[in-house]
């Protein structure tokens, strides 16, 4: 959701005072918190000094009296009494010189013989001295009858007797004195392990209140929660690492967080103030920039909406928006002339003036909506990059421009697609007559630049909504009827259901070709059907014809797919295949000691490819072959289409070694006058002529005509289709050099061919 300029600027100001504000807020708490963590320093130093110089001073106090009782005459004098009660008894006469608090001679099994005090109980175990003894410290604190207490610990001998000698001290209220004297710190001491208290200096108000107490400052208990007059710091003295106790500092910090809160509080005042009045100075100041502005967004809304004519008022006071408001009035009367060329350039084409796709595209989705019958014709100017090629573009673009201007004289929508492609949409429907005169006014020679360039157009047909319902099918189909009519030279074809699926076959033949190509798999495969010598009546050769039998289309003829093959730019794969199984094949059967030759057919484009020639070859040096070992049989219509090349690309290879035959021979269009200026040594009488041979007399007339020219251009004549035993007799008979058909052998595999040839009669 968009917010407006007034919300903006004042949430802006808003959020620049809190900003500033917090900024100040984090200094001010960086120098509360240095201030605190000064003093609780200082403190805690003195509180520590003081609580370290008691301790020294409990422990020379505690070792000079030892030192003093170990030279007493009391002790030389129990070395010669049997009782140690006289020696407990001078000892207590000296305690109050020598400052003892307790006294008390333990065994060397750490049983107390003899005791200054109760704290010592004769005849008991001191767990003290055993604990010293285990630990070999001469010194240590340790809690007796509940204080902390100072013990020294020291071996003597008496009448030829070791025995220990244990004294101590209760230090715990030295500890609280002197910390209380010297420091301002409040002291816990704390017993290890039950974590009781066993003395504290803090107030009684304070003891059980722990919210009261905190181990480090935090600003948001300090700002949010009535917390924190204590810091608490635990000391670490290494005289205590190894003390039952645990001793806790406590030092106020109250007064410092009272003043940091009066501080807080006068700053959150200010802020309010200062946000209250730089936001109402800045209401004032934006409602001079958001009047005029809200008048030029009342204008641009205006615009948008297609209402170029309305004036709005300018009441602008600032140069910048004065600036805007003569912008927008000046867009308002540009736009409303611009949009009617943007209009026209975004529905027509620019070079013909006629409708482009994106208008055709919506005008289709009008028409079927309704659904309002229309005919749609698409126009194919046959050979169009033909003509840029050889007359230039600027001479291409002037003959569509012609024809555009032919085609705007006839009533309906014209649009052009691309290229050389128009559509022609009519609701009234044009039979052939009407559809044949549009075709020749159209095809009418066009004057361009002293150049008069021939055109020729190919007519699409469909019927809407009959043939199409939506614009994706028309536009489908549309290039389905195109494609037929430009590859069947028809100047008009009419959409129909087996129309579109020859199309879809002829795609999915492509589709599956291309795979099986890329893929190797085994759909392709070779066969080879016999030839004979009909004057030995021996196998004297073998035509290489190829097979595909798709998992999808199933078996498919090969001359279906070649055609297809070649249109869609794939014979050159396919022959690839072809030579290098047929070689491998040949080369083979040479292994099995066959000699004789195959036959292998090449399209036009597979002569003319100088690169697929070297690598056929390559292919047979590679096997050891040599260029006779293969006859290359072309189609007649492929070399009449330009005998000149076909003359020039057979010369070539027949240096190579290369032997040639015209396949299909009979079905074109020229005679055996050519012949003699082509490097061919055999002909192929197309099986049309062969299979019905026996009994059609027209057929015999055009067979023996075509042997008897032959003959004179001594060629090899090979019959191809002999299905019956009289027919191979005729063309023995009038000396037809080799005959192939079903009479002979089917094509069969390698495998299989190599069975017949076992058994075979014409086996050699």
């Amino acid at each position: 959701m968009h917010t407006g300029l007034r919300q903006s600027l004042t949430r802006l100001i808003a959020i620049g005072a809190t900003i500033a504000t917090l900024f100040v807020f984090i200094a001010l708490w960086t120098s509360f918190s240095t201030l605190i963590k000064s003093h609780l320093d200082k403190e805690v130093s003195i509180a520590e000094s003081a609580l370290d110089k008691v301790l020294v001073e409990q422990k020379s106090l505690l070792s000079t009296t030892l030192d003093a009782l170990t030279g007493s005459e009391a002790l030389n004098d129990v070395k010669t009494l049997s009782d140690a009660s006289s020696f407990i008894n001078s000892l207590n006469r000296e305690r109050g010189s020598s400052n003892i608090v307790h006294l008390a001679i333990v065994n060397l099994d750490h049983v107390v013989t003899a005791s200054s005090s109760s704290l010592f109980k004769a005849g008991k175990q001191a767990k003290q001295s055993v604990a010293m003894a285990a630990m070999g410290l001469t010194h240590s604190m340790a809690m007796v009858n509940g204080k902390l207490t100072y013990l020294r610990f020291k071996t003597i001998q008496a009448n030829g007797i070791r025995y220990y000698l244990l004294i101590a001290r209760h230090i715990q209220d030295d500890v609280i004195q002197s910390v209380g004297a010297f420091s301002n710190a409040y002291i816990n001491i704390i017993d290890s392990n039950t974590g009781a208290v066993l003395a504290s200096t803090l107030p009684e108000h304070t003891k059980g209140a722990r919210q009261s107490i905190a181990s480090q400052i935090r600003w948001h208990d300090i700002t949010f929660l009535d917390t924190a007059e204590y810091i608490e710091h635990t000391v670490s003295l290494e005289s205590l690492s190894i003390a039952p106790v645990k001793i806790t500092f406590f030092v106020d910090v109250a007064a410092q967080v009272e003043s940091f809160r009066s501080i807080q509080l006068t700053l959150f005042s200010l802020y309010i103030l200062g946000l209250f009045t730089i936001t109402l100075f800045a209401l004032v100041w934006i409602r001079r920039v958001t009047i005029p502005m809200n008048s030029v967004i009342g204008a641009i809304n205006n615009i948008a909406s297609g209402r170029y004519k309305n004036s709005f008022e300018k009441t602008g006071n600032f140069h910048e928006v004065v600036a805007l408001e003569n912008a927008v009035d000046g867009m308002q009367k540009s736009i409303s002339q611009r949009e009617d060329i943007i209009r026209y350039q975004a529905q027509h084409d620019d070079l013909t003036g006629l409708f482009n796709r994106n208008y055709l595209e919506r005008y289709f989705v009008e028409q079927m909506r309704e659904p309002k019958w229309v005919q749609v014709i698409a126009i194919t100017v046959i050979g169009f990059r033909t003509i840029n090629d050889l007359y230039g573009y600027s001479n291409g673009d002037n003959t569509l421009k012609t024809l555009a201007r032919r085609l705007l004289r006839w009533p309906g929508t014209s649009a052009r697609l691309a290229g050389g492609e128009v559509i022609y949409v009519t609701d009234e429907p044009l039979n052939d007559n009407q559809l044949e005169t549009l075709k020749h006014i159209l095809e009418q020679p066009v004057e361009s630049n002293l150049i008069t360039i021939p055109v020729k157009v190919a007519m699409a047909v469909l019927s809407c909504p009959e043939d199409a319902q939506t614009t994706e099918e028309l536009f489908r189909k549309l290039n389905i009827v195109s494609d037929k009519a430009i590859r069947t030279g028809a100047w008009s074809v009419h959409y129909s259901a087996e129309l579109e699926a020859n199309y879809n076959r002829r795609l999915s033949i492509t589709t599956e070709l291309k795979r099986a190509l890329a893929t190797q798999q085994d759909e392709l495969s070779m066969v080879y059907q016999p030839k004979i010598d009909l004057r030995s009546m021996k196998v004297c050769s073998m035509e290489a014809l190829i097979r595909w039998n798709n998992s999808k289309l199933g078996h498919v003829a090969p001359d279906e797919f070649i055609a297809i093959a070649e249109q869609a730019g794939l014979i050159e794969q396919v022959t690839k295949w072809v030579m290098r199984q047929t070689i491998s094949d040949l080369a083979y059967f040479r292994e099995q000691y066959y000699d004789f030759t195959i036959a292998m057919n090449l399209s036009t484009q597979d002569i003319q490819n100088k690169a697929l020639l070297n690598e056929l070859v390559a292919f047979l040096t590679e096997k050891g072959l040599s260029p006779a070992s293969l006859q290359l049989e072309i189609t007649e219509s492929d070399l009449v289409s330009d005998a000149t090349l076909a003359v020039e690309n057979l010369s070539s290879l027949k240096a190579l070694g290369f032997r040639f035959a015209i396949d299909d021979f009979g079905t074109g269009y020229s005679s055996l006058a050519y012949l003699k200026n082509l490097p061919v040594e055999s002909i192929k009488i197309d099986k049309s002529f062969i299979l019905a041979l026996a009994t059609q007399e027209n057929d015999q007339q055009i067979v023996h005509t075509i042997l008897s020219l032959a003959s004179i251009f001594d060629l090899r004549v090979v019959a191809e289709g002999v299905e019956d035993e009289e027919s191979l007799r005729i063309l023995k008979e009038w000396g037809c050099d080799e005959a192939q058909g079903y009479f002979i052998s089917r094509p069969l595999k390698r495998e299989d061919l190599e069975v017949w040839l076992l058994k075979s009669p014409f086996k050699k």
